[in-house]
C-alpha cells in the first residue's frame, strides 16, 4: 500500500527523499526520550536502515494532515503479526485528533487484509501517554512494556468507542491505493461501519 487515506489525513509510504526529515524528527529531544532507542541516528545510519525495510513486512508512512506531522508503521509483519507504532513530530497536532485518525486509518487498512490478525505496540513503562493512547484504540496489556490488540477487539472498540465513532462519522471515506490507477473507495455515509472495516483492503 503506497497511501491511505480519510478526508482529513493521508498516510503517505516513506520513500528515500523523506529520511533526512524523519531522522530530524527521530532526533528531537521530545521525540527521542520516549523511544527505546534514545541514541542520535546519524545520516549514515538512518540510510542503512531505510535500506534494510522489507517491503513484505516494514510498512512506514509519512502522517499529512495540512503538512507532514510524523510518522506511523506496522512493521516486522509475519504469521499475522505486526508490531505497529507511530510519532507525532509537530507538538501542536498533540492532543488533536488527528493521531487517532492516523492510528485508525492504519489499523483499518492492515485489519482488512485476512492474513493481518494482531498487532503488538512496545511502550516504555513510564510513558503513561502512549499507554493511554494505546488503550483507547483498543490495545491491551500484556507486559510491562507490550501491548496486544486483535482484529476482533479492534471491530468491536471501534463500533462501540463514542470518540471513534464520531471520528469515523467525521472522516467517512477511506481510500487505499497501491499505485495511482488502483484505488479502491468505501464510503460510510451510505455503508455501515461495521461493512466497511471488514472491506476495505
Amino acid at each position: 500500500m503506497q497511501a491511505i487515506w480519510t478526508k482529513d489525513v493521508r498516510l503517505d509510504q516513506l520513500t528515500a527523499k523523506d529520511c533526512e526529515m524523519v531522522r530530524q524528527w527521530r532526533n528531537a529531544e521530545h521525540i527521542r526520550q520516549h523511544m527505546f532507542y534514545q541514541e542520535v541516528i546519524t545520516p549514515e545510519a538512518q540510510k542503512s536502515w531505510f535500506d534494510s525495510l522489507r517491503p513484505e513486512a516494514d510498512f512506514y508512512y509519512v502522517i499529512t494532515a495540512d503538512k507532514p506531522i510524523g510518522l506511523i508503521h506496522v512493521k516486522d509483519l509475519q504469521n499475522g503479526i505486526g508490531n505497529a507504532g507511530l510519532f507525532i513530530h509537530d507538538q501542536s497536532y498533540w492532543g488533536t485528533p488527528f493521531p487517532v485518525l492516523a492510528s485508525m486509518t492504519l489499523l483499518t487498512a492492515f485489519f482488512s487484509r485476512s492474513d493481518v490478525h494482531t498487532m503488538v505496540a512496545s511502550v516504555r513503562p513510564e510513558n503513561t501517554i502512549s499507554k493511554e493512547y494505546n488503550e483507547q484504540l483498543g490495545f491491551h496489556s500484556i507486559a510491562v512494556d507490550k501491548m496486544v490488540l486483535d482484529k476482533s477487539s479492534f471491530y468491536k472498540n471501534v463500533e462501540t468507542s463514542s470518540l471513534l465513532q464520531i471520528l469515523c462519522k467525521a472522516n467517512p471515506v477511506v481510500s487505499i491505493a497501491t499505485d495511482v490507477q488502483d484505488r479502491t473507495t468505501y464510503d460510510a455515509r451510505s455503508v455501515p461501519m461495521e461493512v466497511v472495516l471488514h472491506r476495505i483492503g
